[in-house]
């Protein structure tokens, strides 16, 4: 990455859209606490500025009580707040509201300009280690499987709706919030797979990124592990099924 450019800035912006367009597609905040999404789900239908005694009201929990979780959505980035002109003096008075598409869309463009400036090799891994930076990362785990479980986990917290398939060798990756980024971008997907090297090193169990399919379905991607425990007791080879020969017609038949 060249000089000019900070390399973990690349890393917290694909953290920032992750978060945003969670926000958009399945209106759980961070803590996914039924509070919490209440909350977020009443300022979002509300599709303008709503004061905290109208959530309050609106999903039946005290002021106090809420003015809690609005703290927790604004600092996660979730919702954003101005002044209440029309408040009297004393305490301020904020007027909340969801974080909109524009949002996503600007912090898509200026995700751009970052890429197009980075040049290095290097770059995928800086900006990976600059979003795992920004999110809880998994810790030592106990086994290979609860590993995987672990990195599944940390991938949906990062945007993705991630799935491990039953024998605990690969993650498939669905509704990726950075698809529309990916033709013009590349080296989004290196990032992702570093991202992902980097969440199963924290657990410190024997489980690695052999490789990441990209798109080999429209809209999803596939990270294939290579861990020491999955070998098959015996394969199955099957034998080449002989074809009939079709038969000629005559001519004249």
């Amino acid at each position: 990455m060249s000089s000019s450019v900070p390399q973990p800035s690349v890393g917290r912006a694909l953290a920032r859209i992750s978060e945003l367009r969670g926000v958009r597609d399945s209106g759980a905040p961070v803590g996914r606490g039924d509070s919490r999404s209440a909350i977020l789900a009443f300022i979002e239908a509300g599709g303008d500025v709503v004061r905290v005694e109208e959530i309050s009201e609106g999903v039946g929990l005290h002021v106090n009580t809420v003015r809690g979780h609005l703290d927790a959505l604004l600092a996660a980035g979730r919702i954003t707040r101005i002044p209440d002109q029309r408040a009297s003096r004393g305490r301020p008075h904020w007027l909340y509201s969801a974080t909109s598409a524009a949002s996503f869309r600007e912090l898509g463009h200026a995700l751009e300009v970052e890429l197009d400036s980075s040049t290095a090799p290097e770059v995928a891994r800086r900006a990976a280690a600059g979003w795992a930076q920004a999110f809880p990362v998994p810790k030592p785990a106990a086994s290979v499987d609860e590993a995987v479980d672990q990195a599944t986990t940390a991938l949906s917290a990062f945007g993705f709706d991630a799935v491990r398939n039953p024998v605990g060798d690969q993650v498939t990756l669905r509704a990726c919030p950075y698809a529309s980024m990916v033709e013009e971008q590349p080296v989004i997907c290196d990032i992702h797979a570093a991202l992902l090297t980097e969440v199963l090193a924290r657990t410190e169990q024997p489980v690695t990124l052999a490789r990441l399919d990209v798109w080999p379905r429209p809209g999803l991607c596939v990270a294939h592990l290579s861990r020491p425990d999955t070998d098959p007791a015996w394969s199955v080879d099957l034998a080449p099924v002989a074809r009939p020969r079709s038969k000629r017609r005559k001519r004249g038949a």
